[in-house]
């Protein structure tokens, strides 16, 4: 027993071996993320944070966080907007459950700012994101082929594909869009084999047609272009910006995505989907100007005023189904006022100009994608759109730090 103990100390005394289950367990927050429910996602989060503590000794963690506290700070913002949302919440028990899903915004930011990350390949870890939407989609695509064979129903269109991802498909498409630009940009710097890319893209593409979310289009229009403008030649560039549009609108034009156009329903009639999203961010913005235009509403606090515009507007699905803002701009501006919103901006811009000036193309081309889905989406008041977020902007700013 004593030997097993001993050997046990020593392997883990092993620089390399604390390094090698370090990334191991990063790898596994990768591959789990677009993977169905959270709780593998959120296992894995633990697992990493357990090969962090064991990774570097605390005087070490605490010399490198306060080289890089201002940082961490930063890339914190919505963690402590929500803290300070919850001193004024009139709802605290909501308030300390969304609190507990900001929690990502402190873990991994906390993370990489105290540790050297000199030994992880970073674009090796993230090739594994796409390996997990791969798995993810192929087995909800092997259960929607059953289902469509044995004349049990066509599951192949939006939210009834969803049912057997067990995402919400938005943040699917959001998952794919990445996956698409990650191997967009191995195929540019020719990091990734031409077969494996091929059979990657194959199933991603069609995914976009099945999940028809239509921001994803736009996304991975804009999303695409730093990768193009960063590292092509001109003459490649303008076929791309060319040819790139016509593709994307030809598979808008497509009848799945033009099912998403048919009308919405409320109480009384039936109204095209964008009076109705009008009508949707018209109550949302009613309701902001009637809660605190400085700070908001608060973490977590009730939305009776919100639901009751919604029920004023007889937008049926909206009070129903309590919907948030459908907008992380407006999202912050109903929690936290004007104040939140003007450092959620910041937070925004201070990556942005950190990934232009260390010329980070894929960083800037991930970052470009998750604020184009904030506008139709709050993303950040889902798992999903958290853990997404954090983990990649943390790993981006920290890498590019230590290798300029």
């Amino acid at each position: 027993m004593k030997d097993s103990l001993s050997r046990f100390l020593k392997y883990f005394k092993n620089k390399k071996n604390k390094e090698f289950h370090f990334i191991f367990s990063l790898v596994m927050v990768m591959v789990s993320i677009p993977l169905p429910k959270y709780n593998l996602s959120s296992q894995t989060v633990i697992v990493l944070v357990i090969t962090w503590i064991l990774l570097n000794p605390l005087s070490e963690k605490y010399t490198l966080f306060k080289k890089n506290k201002k940082h961490f700070f930063i890339l914190s913002i919505p963690f402590f907007l929500a803290m300070l949302g919850l001193t004024y919440s009139n709802n605290f028990n909501v308030g300390i459950n969304k609190l507990g899903l900001q929690i990502l915004f402190i873990i991994f930011p906390l993370i990489f700012s105290t540790i050297n990350t000199r030994f992880i390949d970073r674009e090796k870890v993230i090739s594994y994101f796409p390996i997990g939407v791969f798995i993810s989609a192929l087995f909800g695509a092997c259960k929607a082929s059953f289902f469509l064979l044995n004349n049990l129903g066509n599951y192949f269109y939006y939210d009834r594909f969803a049912l057997f991802l067990n995402k919400h498909t938005t943040y699917f498409s959001l998952f794919v869009v990445l996956a698409i630009l990650f191997v967009i940009h191995q195929l540019i710097h020719k990091k990734i084999e031409i077969r494996l890319s091929v059979i990657l893209l194959l199933l991603f593409v069609p995914l976009i047609y099945i999940l028809s979310v239509r921001i994803s289009i736009l996304a991975l229009l804009i999303g695409v272009m730093p990768l193009l403008v960063y590292h092509l030649k001109i003459k490649y560039i303008v076929g791309l910006l060319i040819s790139l549009p016509v593709l994307l609108g030809l598979i808008y034009l497509t009848p799945n995505f033009q099912k998403r156009f048919e009308k919405s329903t409320i109480e009384d009639r039936q109204i095209e989907d964008v009076d109705f999203r009008k009508l949707h961010w018209e109550s949302v913005l009613e309701t902001i100007s009637h809660n605190s235009l400085l700070v908001g509403n608060g973490s977590g606090s009730n939305r009776d005023y919100l639901y009751n515009k919604y029920r004023e507007y007889k937008l049926t699905a909206a009070y129903e189904n309590k919907y948030n803002a459908h907008n992380q701009f407006l999202e912050v501006l109903l929690n936290y006022g004007f104040f939140g919103l003007l450092f959620f901006l910041f937070l925004l811009i201070y990556l942005a100009i950190l990934f232009i000036n260390s010329k980070n193309s894929l960083a800037i081309s991930f970052l470009l994608t998750l604020i184009i889905f904030m506008l139709t989406e709050s993303i950040l008041e889902r798992h999903s759109g958290v853990i997404i977020f954090t983990l990649f902007m943390s790993l981006f700013v920290k890498t590019d730090l230590e290798s300029n």
